[in-house]
């Protein structure tokens, strides 16, 4: 199980953070066996209730879920701290999942860091890992 997959399936890691892509974090989520749901803020409006968003996120499955928030670059610009009640509410959602024992994590695709949230995991130190095993490989099989 890769980095990013065994991050999720720790509860105390709950919470709400950012990613630059979302192939690992879809490869993760499958690894798991959790619950995905995207969710696209595109437009000028934050949806009026994270309530509805988190229901329907959970309504497959209470642990293990992730919710992946898209296409919010546009609203930032426009109204710069749009997103401050969602984030807020996400991480109380966390919280409480996290107190539960269950895992529950928020991810906004954002590769230029717009958000002020902690990376979910450091994708270039992945790749870099990645590639450093390649190496060792190669060098064993010499």
């Amino acid at each position: 199980m890769g980095k990013l997959a065994e991050r999720l399936s720790d509860a105390r890691r709950s919470g709400v953070y950012r990613v630059e892509a979302t192939d690992a974090l879809e490869e993760a989520v499958q690894l798991n066996g959790f619950a995905l749901a995207r969710i696209a803020l595109g437009g000028d409006a934050v949806p009026a209730s994270i309530a509805a968003i988190a229901a329907s996120a959970l309504e497959s499955r209470r642990d293990g879920c992730v919710m992946l928030f898209t296409g919010f670059e546009a609203l930032l610009r426009s109204k710069p701290r749009a997103l401050d009640d969602l984030v807020s509410a996400l991480r109380d959602t966390a919280a409480r999942h996290q107190l539960a024992g269950e895992r529950f994590f928020a991810a906004f695709l954002d590769p230029r860091a717009l958000l002020p949230l902690d990376p979910l995991y450091n994708r270039r130190r992945a790749a870099l890992a990645g590639s450093a095993l390649e190496r060792s490989d190669t060098i064993g099989l010499i």
